[in-house]
């Protein structure tokens, strides 16, 4: 083998796994475990949400918000110090009813850049899971677009 060959597949070795890595670094900053998991149904109300994350990470945001988009302030506050793999997050207060609830998250690990998410959960008697609830809320309105070009046709004449 020739030293040039030698050096380029020295120097492909050396860097394909840091491509590879980089193609799915943003995996690992999804949270591995959260409570309660996502489209779960509960038989009680969360006393808590967890997050825990392969890496540590700032959490920038954690807010929870009931199926119709409506806020619930469950007392998170941004800290720039704290750099952690799992964050714990009491809620010490009846949640207001509810088809389900949709915790939003984003964090960063100051090195892949900002990676947002969100996972539902359901509780109590007769609840289903968020999924067959957001399911069922699908319409059955078609859109009518006009066909290609169709609109530019009176801008022509």
């Amino acid at each position: 083998m020739s030293k040039f060959k030698f050096i380029v597949v020295l120097l492909f070795l050396l860097v394909a796994p840091i491509i590879a890595q980089a193609q799915h670094s943003h995996g690992i900053l999804t949270p591995g475990v959260t409570f309660p998991q996502d489209d779960a149904v509960l038989i009680d109300p969360p006393k808590m949400v967890t997050m825990s994350f392969r890496v540590d990470v700032r959490l920038l945001k954690l807010a929870l918000y009931t199926a119709e988009e409506e806020w619930i302030d469950i007392g998170f506050k941004y800290d720039p110090s704290r750099k952690n793999n799992s964050f714990v997050l009491p809620i010490p207060f009846e949640l207001p009813s509810s088809d389900y609830y949709i915790a939003r998250w984003s964090v960063t690990d100051d090195i892949r850049g900002l990676v947002n998410g969100e996972f539902k959960f359901a509780f109590g008697p007769g609840a289903i899971p968020p999924s067959e609830k957001i399911e069922s809320r699908v319409s059955d309105l078609e859109e009518v677009l006009p066909s290609t070009g169709s609109y530019r046709r009176e801008t022509l004449q």
